[in-house]
């Protein structure tokens, strides 16, 4: 099982849905970890193993496709039918996980307003001085610089 933010995965297609089902790997979010993780609150340990033994064995029945919605569909789909209370739970961990992108990028946009107000405000040579540095072409140069000539097609 992979387990990544929601938001990164691709929602349309992508070969890491086709990879994934060909090779049984189980591409799963945050959220569904966190529906897991009330799940066996509310019911047992083995419930919940037995839970993630059924999505790994959809994910194992797929075709492999680059689909995406096919996948979580799939996926979804087992959650949901496997126990009558995963519903709710899974309604909450949704929205909590839709508001927290919202914060996130509320967050994010504002500290990139600000960003861009601050490089705005600099000179020329602080501007210039943050472009080499964000470049990292001093570090480029030694690395260039330290290439030798390491004999090996001396060896005959």
């Amino acid at each position: 099982m992979i387990v990544c933010p929601v938001y990164q995965l691709p929602y349309r297609s992508s070969q890491i849905y086709q990879q994934a089902s060909s090779r049984s790997v189980c591409i799963a979010t945050y959220t569904l970890l966190a529906v897991l993780t009330r799940f066996v609150q509310e019911t047992t340990k083995f419930r919940t193993v037995e839970l993630v033994h059924e999505i790994f064995k959809t994910v194992e029945a797929l075709n492999p496709s680059k689909n995406a919605v096919n996948y979580w569909k799939a996926v979804n789909r087992t959650l949901l039918d496997f126990d009558n209370r995963i519903s709710s739970i899974w309604r909450e961990e949704k929205l909590a996980s839709n508001e927290a992108i919202l914060i996130s990028k509320e967050e994010a946009l504002t500290f990139l307003a600000a960003e861009r107000a601050r490089i705005m405000r600099l000179s020329r040579d602080e501007a210039i001085s943050e472009v080499l540095m964000w470049r990292k072409l001093d570090n480029k140069v030694q690395a260039v610089q330290s290439v030798v000539e390491n004999r090996i097609l001396d060896q005959q």
